[in-house]
């Protein structure tokens, strides 16, 4: 395979090397060959190849105030139990002559030694998110909990008894990073909606060129979960503990399970916070997402605007609603796209209004287009359109969607002629292919079904339905590792899973699956809610259930519901009016209202 090369360890001093040149930024150090050590003299290897490993020395250090966010208050609250370190790790578990990385770990040290009751290992999920700062941010999230209420009592106890433990994973972040590049040029690709023959083409061009320049690069194969799953053993292991805990999200629920499913009896508290589809191919994930954003974008985000008919301009039927986005020509689809990922509307509840004002700026913006086809031509003259048009009669909500609509107009004009871009992803996404395409076979290797489905999915979920067909382990040659028996993981101790009744990003219904074959789990669904990641919420209900599970082990039952918390009413018109009456008539007022809404 192209790229691929064993890399051998040497001696114990060349072994340090190699880490120093990691920790320095070098993804994947040569460390020798095992013969340049040989001769008279040399060390036989050790009968337990990972026992350099399990008794290096952690050199726990003062963590650097710039990476950790030093001005912040969490930084301030939790500088004096915060410490950083970074642990080499086999580059390949299952073959330690290959190499070494290393993995960069933090942590939050228990405020009552005495009363220690272990570690939690936090993940934010991804494949690629980076959980480096991961310990500060839950650590000073749940000491922060109102103390008036049951929750606000037990979270902050929590990280009085626990170590908060952050690390970034393998391949990101302060760790041996991956990236995945070459020299080529990227096709122009359209909206995944536009199933045109030349868009298909570049499509599946542009995935082939992606998977190539990951395999280009020796990290790409050692970047799995299994890997992982066996550095937070490791980590867990330096710690001390017998039992491992931990808090998952996202694709942290993926990383749990398969750690119970490897490590059953080693497995303490385990929160699957927002579950994927454990039970079998990564890429099923894939396809569940499109279906699960687009609900929240045709029902959710509806029924909340036609609450409201007078501050968004868009009736009071849902389903007319759910079709401004579904009669968008591609362009705008992907500006509408761009913004909205921007705001994180479809990852939490509370942006809601936010997704209720993008598609009131799209309406309008769509609009202008069609009234005018020269403004698809002349951003300015698209842009002064917008300025004088009317998107809403209330002030406030008028200069918020007109920032979003303006906010539209350059992507919008970049996607009519698309360019063609570097064969090149950011580290994040060179992480998550590379897991993605080496954890399991793909559920199909045929690509023309890929293109099928694709089609299928464009016209049912056109969000993002189509993007499946952008499938890069079709060229990947197959998984570097092999996923474990789920039904290893019933051995493990209670697992405690939180998920939002209409969840974006992982799918209730792959969460379900899951919860089906992890019959020692306990299911916390959150009604009336779709926000992904539920431990940054501050529900009253959720939070007590997660206190009492890892202070004293309790779940309750199999299954439980938590009332979602009410939906965030509409901007306040107080400022409003306050900004009416101080400001310009005619177009100069529609100026100020354009910036105003650009601000923040």
């Amino acid at each position: 395979m192209a790229g691929t090369n064993d890399f051998s360890t040497s001696c114990q001093a060349g072994g340090r090397r190699g880490g120093r040149m990691l920790a320095q930024g070098l993804a994947v150090a040569v460390l020798g060959v095992l013969a340049a050590c040989g001769g008279d003299g040399a060390v036989a290897p050790p009968d337990d190849p990972l026992q350099p490993y399990r008794e290096q020395v952690v050199d726990w250090q003062p963590c650097d105030p710039e990476v950790m966010g030093g001005d912040s208050i969490a930084y301030q609250t939790f500088k004096d139990r915060l410490t950083c370190a970074t642990i080499r790790v086999p580059l390949d578990y299952s073959n330690t002559s290959r190499g070494d990385a290393v993995v960069a770990v933090t942590r939050v040290a228990a405020g009552e030694p005495s009363q220690r009751q272990g570690a939690i290992l936090i993940n934010p999920g991804g494949p690629g998110g980076d959980g480096l700062t991961m310990s500060l941010m839950l650590a000073s999230l749940w000491s922060g909990a109102d103390a008036s209420t049951t929750a606000g009592q037990l979270l902050p106890t929590i990280v009085q008894r626990y170590d908060m433990i952050g690390f970034s994973p393998r391949g990101v972040g302060a760790s041996s990073r991956l990236y995945c590049a070459t020299n080529g040029a990227l096709q122009p690709e359209r909206h995944s909606s536009d199933r045109s023959e030349a868009n298909i083409a570049a499509m599946l061009f542009n995935a082939h060129a992606l998977a190539d320049a990951c395999l280009r690069n020796p990290l790409a194969k050692y970047v799995n979960t299994d890997n992982t799953v066996r550095d937070m053993d490791l980590i867990r292991e330096l710690l001390g503990d017998a039992k491992f805990n931990y808090y998952g999200i996202s694709y942290g629920t993926w990383l749990g399970a398969w750690y119970a499913s490897l490590f059953p009896e080693r497995v303490g508290r385990m929160v699957l916070d927002s579950s994927m589809d454990v039970t079998g191919p990564i890429d099923v994930n894939l396809v569940w997402q499109p279906m699960s954003m687009q609900r929240v974008l045709d029902s959710f985000i509806p029924k909340y605007a036609r609450a409201y008919p007078g501050l968004y301009n868009l009736g009071t039927d849902p389903a007319a609603i759910a079709a401004v986005f579904r009669g968008l020509p591609e362009p705008m689809r992907v500006a509408f796209d761009r913004v909205l990922s921007l705001h994180s509307v479809l990852n939490l509840t509370r942006r809601v209004e936010r997704g209720v004002q993008l598609i009131a700026a799209a309406k309008g913006m769509h609009g202008l287009i069609e009234e005018d086809s020269d403004r698809a031509q002349d951003p300015n003259a698209l842009n002064d359109a917008l300025m004088e048009y009317t998107f809403s009669d209330d002030f406030g909500q008028d200069i918020e969607i007109r920032g979003l609509a303006q906010a539209m107009v350059e992507p919008y004009f970049e996607a009519l002629e698309p360019a063609p871009g570097p064969i090149s992803l950011r580290n994040s996404d060179s992480v998550f292919h590379s897991v993605v395409c080496n954890d399991t076979p793909v559920s199909n290797t045929d690509t023309q079904y890929w293109v099928g489905l694709g089609n299928e999915m464009a016209a049912s979920y056109p969000y993002s339905g189509g993007s499946v067909t952008r499938h890069l382990c079709l060229d990947w040659g197959g998984p570097s590792v092999v996923k474990p028996p789920l039904s290893q993981a019933a051995r493990a101790g209670q697992i405690l899973m939180l998920q939002s009744e209409f969840d974006a990003l992982t799918a209730t219904e792959g969460a379900l699956r899951s919860f089906e074959q992890l019959p020692q789990a306990h299911l916390v669904t959150v009604t009336n809610h779709y926000t992904h990641g539920l431990v940054g919420e501050s529900i009253p209900c959720v939070d007590e259930m997660i206190g009492r599970y890892f202070l004293d082990g309790v779940v309750a039952g199999r299954s439980s519901v938590c009332e979602g918390p009410p939906l965030p009413e509409p901007t306040s018109d107080k400022a409003n009016r306050m900004a009416k009456m101080s400001a310009p008539q005619g177009r100069g007022r529609a100026r100020a209202r354009s910036l105003a809404g650009q601000v923040g």
